[in-house]
């Protein structure tokens, strides 16, 4: 028997947990998958093994053994089966059916994109495999062509949805794991699981879009160079339509992969069984006869969250959602009509940035530039005393939600702060998208806070000295995507002493992650 310790070298013939290695099949950024023989049964079986960095993560140690129990409860012919799970010498494993065949992934890799209804009726059996899961109270989280296992004949293949290495318990509050990471593959990634929103089954909705629009196209939805351009293309980019990069591809299917992969969670299909339901429809050309439900349940129901991205502002709210992109429900209709709305909201959105930037250049209040201090104020407190606030908070509670909001920060640029090697971060764009998405975040998320009245100034002051950092952010993004490098530096250095003003505020209130 090998140790465990060797795991990563197991062999043919090695036994690892009682069974026997007969090849290695694959291996993965979870761990390592062979085909081996389970004892007294003598059936092939994948078994899994979960690598020591995973495992060392302590909520998915502490997780997994109950997750692996639910996982292995769900009946559905488009989900692999597991049969067992377990750990050996503290390497945790899983043991599932062995399905002879390929994957999606080495599919689309043949044949560059597949037909229309080749690809629908995949995604509509992966579709019926998410609700199944989901109505377990699991969120897959890692939904993507490798982890859709195919058998029988090219045109008639029957899908398999496997990798449960990777799905989690949702109970946490956020897409992020205790050292800031997402759980996820960056070309399928949900907008709030990027941000640290707290996440629910339709963040399977969004990747089985992002997949319908791989399997359309053969291509991912956003093919940006670079991680960071990436993430900052799933926050911010409006959904494509893959009509557009393939025109075999009927129109009617446009209107499903824009809505399965809005911003917004609740702009949606509820459940990923309506979306493969919808795709169907679409194709045929018919109604759907079963009305949208959500099936999730437990951990995986729909979570209440904020809303991703920055406001819009009043005059094109009716028409953008939040965080300034087409709303999805707007796109369902005609090819011509869903062509015009989207060139009149992309013109109403260079007329915003372009009012923006000249309010930039006149510093006026109203915008990002200097107010009568000569501080950065994208909000001002009089602004803020105009919105109807949530009920007050006491010391305690102020300090604790704050607190929490400078740790989503904090995690959120440590999870990617390895994509910026040293010294690229320096007048990068990709680096500068980064911390206007966090800054901006954050801004948002403390005006939403109500502190107690012996608190009220300090905790203004705060935020003010928050809004400037996130208006020196934005002005230092500007001048990366200009090229500016002296305007770049000014405005990071600026940000960097505003920053240190902002710790010494965060004290005066009480926080303390906040003051770090």
């Amino acid at each position: 028997m090998v140790e465990p310790s060797r795991w990563a070298e197991l062999s043919a013939g090695d036994e690892f947990a009682g069974y026997r290695i007969e090849r290695r099949l694959g291996r993965g950024g979870m761990g390592i998958i062979y085909l081996a023989i389970e004892p007294g049964l003598e059936r092939p079986v994948a078994l899994k093994l979960i690598s020591p960095e995973a495992a060392a993560d302590d909520v998915f140690a502490r997780r997994f053994a109950e997750e692996s129990r639910i996982a292995a409860s769900i009946e559905h012919p488009n989900v692999v089966p597991i049969y067992a799970a377990g750990e050996e010498g503290g390497v945790p494993w899983i043991a599932m059916r062995f399905v002879a065949g390929s994957d999606l992934q080495r599919r689309v890799g043949r044949e560059g994109r597949l037909e229309p209804a080749d690809a629908v009726g995949l995604i509509a059996q992966v579709g019926n495999g998410l609700d199944a899961i989901h109505a377990a109270g699991l969120v897959h989280r890692d939904v993507k062509p490798a982890n859709v296992l195919l058998s029988g004949e090219a045109g008639s293949e029957h899908a398999y949805l496997t990798d449960f290495g990777v799905a989690r318990n949702v109970a946490t509050r956020s897409g992020l794991t205790q050292t800031g990471r997402f759980v996820g593959t960056l070309d399928y990634v949900a907008p709030e699981q990027i941000s640290g929103e707290p996440i629910d089954a339709r963040v399977d909705v969004y990747a089985l879009g992002c997949l319908l629009f791989k399997l359309l196209t053969g291509e991912v939805p956003f093919p940006r160079e670079g991680e960071a351009a990436r993430l900052y293309a799933h926050l911010h980019d409006p959904p494509p339509a893959p009509s557009l990069y393939a025109p075999a591809v009927p129109m009617a299917l446009d209107d499903v992969v824009v809505r399965a992969m809005s911003k917004s969670p609740e702009d949606r299909h509820p459940s990923a069984g309506d979306l493969g339901r919808a795709a169907q429809a679409a194709l045929s050309g018919t109604a759907v006869s079963i009305p949208e439900h959500t099936v999730a349940t437990g951990a995986a129901a729909t979570r209440e969250r904020g809303v991703v991205g920055e406001s819009p502002s009043a005059e094109t709210a009716k028409n953008l959602p939040e965080g300034g992109f087409l709303r999805s429900r707007e796109l369902r209709s005609s090819r011509s009509g869903w062509r015009l709305r989207l060139l009149a909201a992309l013109a109403a959105l260079v007329v915003v940035a372009a009012v923006a930037t000249m309010l930039i250049a006149s510093g006026d209040s109203g915008g990002s530039g200097a107010d009568s201090t000569g501080e950065k104020a994208g909000v001002t407190a009089e602004t803020r005393a105009e919105r109807p606030k949530p009920q007050t908070l006491t010391k305690a509670e102020l300090i604790r939600q704050g607190d929490q909001i400078c740790e989503d920060s904090q995690a959120t640029f440590k999870g990617y702060q390895s994509e910026f090697p040293s010294g690229e971060e320096e007048a990068s764009v990709g680096y500068s998208r980064l911390l206007v998405s966090i800054s901006s975040k954050a801004v948002r998320r403390f005006n939403e806070l109500n502190p107690p009245p012996a608190l009220k100034q300090p905790y203004e002051a705060y935020v003010n000295a928050q809004e400037e950092v996130a208006g020196w952010d934005r002005d230092a993004l500007h001048a990366a995507e200009t090229e500016d490098l002296t305007a770049y530096m000014e405005a990071r250095e600026t940000r960097n002493a505003t920053q240190a003003k902002r710790e010494r505020l965060a004290d005066a209130v009480g926080f303390e992650v906040c003051s770090q």
